[in-house]
Order: C-alpha cells, then structure tokens, then sequence
C-alpha cells in the first residue's frame, strides 16, 4: 500500500561513543540531551538506537515539523551544549559519522 507523502523532516545522527564513556552516555548523558532536544518548538519524537554489531555505535532519529525547526534547534544545540552541564554528553563522542535532515520521497507499508 503507498502512503501519503509527509511533511515533516526526519533528522538522522549517527556517531561513535568511547568505548570507557558507553555507560555513562547511555545511562546518563543521552538522557540530559533528550530532555534538551524535546523542549525545542516543531519537536515531534526522538529514538534512540544502538547498532547491533558495536555496542559504541549509535543512531538518533528525531522527527520534526520543518526544516525550519530542524536546524534552529541544531543551532541552539550547539550552542547550548558548550555549557558545564553538557561535559559528559560531549565528552562521550569519539567520531561523528552522519548528520543529516532528509524529507520523505515515497512511503510503502
């Protein structure tokens, strides 16, 4: 069955945690940044994802109501993340690989 194209904005992170940070980020540090990310105006949902085959590897996929929205909270983001409270969850990265906002082209289920 085709599904009506949507307007909304998915946001894709992909990234490589320090193998001696993976449970702080999980347990502790993610939780921080989510609170930050769902606060933001045109926030929709965010998942969280770990790759099945390294256990440092992670996804984000948020979803938002524009592009618009998308790249203000980015900018923000970087902005507000520079703040002492944000240390640990900067701390955790070892490699940013993907971060991109993509529409949708088509839809099946």
């Amino acid at each position: 069955m085709n599904i009506e194209k949507s307007n909304e904005i998915i946001e894709l992170v992909v990234y490589t945690i320090k193998p001696d940070m993976n449970s702080v980020y999980v347990n502790t540090a993610i939780e921080k940044f989510r609170k930050l990310v769902m606060g933001f105006e045109g926030f929709i949902s965010y998942e969280f994802y770990q790759s099945c085959r390294s256990k440092n590897i992670f996804m984000d996929f948020v979803r938002w109501e524009s592009l618009e929205f998308a790249e203000e909270a980015a900018k923000q983001v970087k902005i507000l993340q520079k703040s002492p409270e944000y240390n640990e969850y900067l701390d955790s990265f070892a490699s940013l690989e993907i971060f991109n906002h993509f529409n949708q082209v088509k839809a099946w289920s």
